[in-house]
């Protein structure tokens, strides 16, 4: 958490995706605001700063405010995705989408918090950022290779083509994985830039691809922003959706289920794809597709975050490998 005397914010960044030029509903993204001290206080003021404050709006909590000791209050940020202030877009779509930055500042009877805020503007709903893009929004500093500055790395758009593991890049070699310590891995979906649709995603076995078991489920809520809530960061998940589970101390797979072949929610897919896409390229088709990239994490300063790695998949064959985007914990590869 960020911040001074006992009000913190519940992340050192609030993430907002829209679309250049549409207007409703508003581009938002929500944060909370949290009284750690023992007593009352009076949140007072809450302001944008920072280079591209203008493009952001802070839409309630209505101020000023009491916070109960323990309490959270809701923060929500809007991005202003018709605003003429907007820089002008890339004129290829390969380069991505645009990225602004700002802070929001809380003022209070017990001192100030602030934390960073990221917009990120598609040029249309279906024209995302780089994988590059969205690790630096998430406040990583990584290597991710061919897909770190283009959204199109893959130009013959043929599964077949894309890359296994890229040397020099921070990608480490990863189709299973073991737990590292006591309790639960972790699994958390950051990003998710497809298709629409309810999928599910989770851990099987090394020894069967078919007992997939499910972690949880990326859900699917009308927006014009974000694609039915597809194409943003930190996608809302399906009640009874979890984020840990406890795989045993034997070598398990990761898999995420795509609707490419069986197109249930929206067209696009290829069957040649298949509905599901394994961590072991052996398992995916077209057959030993590399649709799985790990990296070890590092955070903003470039260090290390230890067994704890971020996971990109590629569902299709452009190469962006930002369809969906996991940080899993408490790993270690398996040898």
């Amino acid at each position: 958490m960020t911040g001074a005397g006992t009000i913190a914010f519940s992340s050192d960044r609030v993430i907002v995706t829209g679309v250049r030029g549409t207007s409703a509903p508003p581009a938002s993204s929500t944060i909370q605001l949290h009284n750690g001290g023992q007593g009352e206080v009076q949140i007072t003021r809450l302001t944008m700063g920072g280079a591209d404050q203008a493009l952001f709006k802070i839409d309630g909590p209505s101020l000023p405010a009491n916070l109960a000791s323990g309490s959270d209050m809701a923060v929500t940020i809007e991005l202003l995705t018709t605003s003429s202030k907007l820089p002008a877009a890339p004129t290829n779509k390969d380069n991505g989408a645009t990225v602004v930055t700002g802070t929001l500042t809380a003022e209070s009877s017990a001192g100030m918090a602030m934390t960073a805020a990221y917009g990120v503007v598609n040029i249309q709903a279906n024209y995302e950022p780089t994988l590059g893009q969205i690790v630096g929004a998430l406040g990583h500093k990584l290597n991710v290779g061919r897909a770190q500055s283009s959204w199109n790395p893959n130009t013959s758009m043929n599964a077949v083509d894309l890359p296994g593991v890229e040397s020099g890049t921070d990608e480490v070699a990863a189709k299973h994985f073991v737990k590292a310590g006591s309790g639960n891995v972790s699994l958390t979906v950051v990003a998710r830039f497809s298709p629409y649709g309810q999928l599910p995603y989770g851990w099987h076995p090394a020894t069967s691809s078919t007992m997939r078991n499910v972690v949880g489920t990326m859900s699917m809520v009308t927006d014009a922003q974000t694609n039915n809530k597809a194409r943003m960061f930190f996608p809302p998940l399906a009640a009874n959706s979890g984020t840990s589970f406890d795989p045993g101390s034997a070598p398990f797979g990761l898999w995420v289920y795509t609707d490419q072949v069986t197109q249930k929610y929206e067209s696009g897919g290829k069957a040649a794809n298949s509905d599901y896409d394994f961590s072991d390229d052996a398992l995916n088709s077209p057959a030993n597709v590399h649709r799985f990239k790990t990296y070890s994490l590092k955070d903003a300063s470039g260090a290390a975050v230890p067994q704890t790695y971020l996971v990109a998949v590629e569902e299709a064959g452009n190469g962006d490998y930002q369809d969906y985007v996991y940080v899993i914990g408490n790993v270690n590869p398996a040898p």
